[in-house]
Formats: C-alpha cells, sequence, structure tokens
C-alpha cells in the first residue's frame, strides 16, 4: 500500500477511529518491559499521522487550486465557443452578403455591357444618320427656289448643314416641310418633291429620335383602298368616293394621341 492509498483511508473516520482504538488497547495492554517501546511506536504513529494530515490537506488544497482552474478554464472554454459560433454566423453572413453583392456586380457588369453595346449602336446610328443628312442637305441645295425661299424662313434659316440638322428636328418643322412638298406635288414639280420627301422623311426620324414616347408616323395608304375622309384627302377632279386609284402624297399623324396631321392625298378612279 503506497501513502496516497494510506492518505485515503486515514481520511475515512472509521479507519481513524479503529487505528485509535488499537493504540490506546496497546497502551492499556502494554508490560512495563514493553511500556516505552509501546510509546515510541504510538509517538512515531502520530506523528505520521499528523504528517500525513497535513500532506492531505495539501492535496485537498491543492485539489480545489486544480478545480478552481479547472472551472474556469470551462467557462472560458464556453464562452469561446460562443465567441466561435458568433464568428461563424458573422462569417456565414459576410459570405452570403459578398455572395449579394457578387451578383449585383455581375448584373452591373451587364447592364454596362448592355450599355456599351447601345452607345455603340448610337454612334453608328449618328454616324450614318449624320451621313444621311449630309447626303440630304446637298440634295437640298437643289430644290427649287421657290421652295427654299418659304423653307428659309421657317425652317433652314441659315444656309448650312447645323442649320439644316436642328432646324428639321422640330416637331413643327414637319408641317411646315410637308405643306412645302404638297405644294411641289401639286404643281407637278416631280424633283423638288422627290427631293423633300426624302427630307421629310428624315426629319421625321429626327424628332422622333428626341422623344421618350410615342413620336410620329407615316400614314399606310395603298392603290386600291376606300377612300376615307377621315384620313384622305381627293387631290384630283375625281369624285371623292369609291377605291383610291393614285396615292400622290402620304399623310402623317402623332402616335401619341392618334391626331392626323395632314391627311394623304389621293385620287379616286
Amino acid at each position: 500500500m503506497d501513502k496516497y492509498e494510506l492518505i485515503y483511508l486515514l481520511d475515512d473516520p472509521e479507519v481513524r477511529e479503529k487505528i485509535l482504538s488499537v493504540v490506546n488497547k496497546r497502551e492499556t495492554s502494554a508490560t512495563p518491559q514493553n511500556f516505552f517501546r509501546a510509546n515510541d511506536d504510538v509517538r512515531r504513529l502520530k506523528e505520521q499521522l499528523r504528517s500525513v494530515e497535513s500532506e492531505l490537506e495539501t492535496l485537498r488544497a491543492e485539489n480545489s487550486r486544480l478545480n478552481n482552474s479547472l472551472t474556469q478554464t470551462q467557462q472560458r472554454a464556453t464562452k469561446f465557443q460562443r465567441d466561435a459560433d458568433t464568428w461563424k454566423n458573422s462569417y456565414d453572413d459576410a459570405k452570403r452578403q459578398a455572395e449579394t453583392y457578387r451578383q449585383k456586380f455581375d448584373d452591373a457588369q451587364e447592364k454596362i455591357s448592355r450599355l456599351e453595346n447601345s452607345v455603340d449602336e448610337l454612334k453608328i446610328k449618328l454616324r450614318d444618320g449624320f451621313a444621311r443628312g449630309q447626303e440630304l442637305f446637298q440634295k437640298y441645295q437643289r430644290v427649287g427656289a421657290h421652295a427654299r425661299q418659304i423653307l428659309g424662313t421657317s425652317v433652314f434659316v441659315r444656309d448650312d448643314f447645323t442649320s439644316f440638322i436642328c432646324g428639321g428636328a422640330q416637331t413643327d418643322s414637319l408641317e411646315k416641310i410637308w405643306d412645302v412638298l404638297k405644294s411641289c406635288v401639286m404643281s407637278g414639280n416631280q424633283n423638288d418633291a422627290e427631293i423633300l420627301w426624302e427630307i421629310f422623311e428624315y426629319c421625321l426620324e429626327l424628332v422622333n429620335a428626341s422623344k421618350s414616347g410615342k413620336g410620329f408616323s407615316i400614314l399606310s395608304v395603298n392603290v386600291g383602298d376606300r377612300f376615307d375622309s377621315d384620313i384622305h384627302s381627293e387631290g384630283g377632279a375625281g369624285r371623292a368616293q369609291g377605291k383610291i386609284s393614285v396615292v400622290c402624297l402620304p399623310g402623317f399623324r402623332n402616335d401619341y394621341n392618334g391626331r392626323i396631321i395632314r391627311k394623304s392625298i389621293v385620287q379616286v378612279g
């Protein structure tokens, strides 16, 4: 038996009581010859008992200290676990947020790509549009003096390309160009009428390009259509009824409110 087992047994009240009983019995039953020897044994046993009790007390104190350390360690472990759970939740939230930002970034990149494509398409349209405008401006120089005089005071106020584009992009210019065009058609000036019709179509595109909603459109009219006084105007000597035999000049309308700005000029045969 080692000392720790002995200490454990000495901590038992029944064991201690048994030891004291044996010691007392030995003391009472000792002969004079063995008295001093027994007394020494008892003294040594008591000293050993005190030593054991002292060591036991030390071990108890150490056990209490270790138990406190264990409790503190467990508390720190619990705190670390709570912190770890909090950090994990924060990490998961940050990960989800990063994924959301990534998705938004990808969407933004896609929108940027579409806008860049739109810008490129617009540049092409502008390039082609201005090229077309430059071509029509050169043709406009061949229009007769009478038509150019009228348009020069109401639409193309200066005889340069900038004025030609800016003046043609005005909504009111459509009616003025169409009216001069009608005059050329009715007077049989086919050359000016063809040029002015191209210019009218181009200016209508310019006006529509400046609007965010509905703009203007040319009325659909074909030979064989039944004459309708709401959208057609008789331009010949025929009767204003029956079917259209000649389309002299298509009219146009405001698509925003559906109002007919100018009726199509036709002949009924």
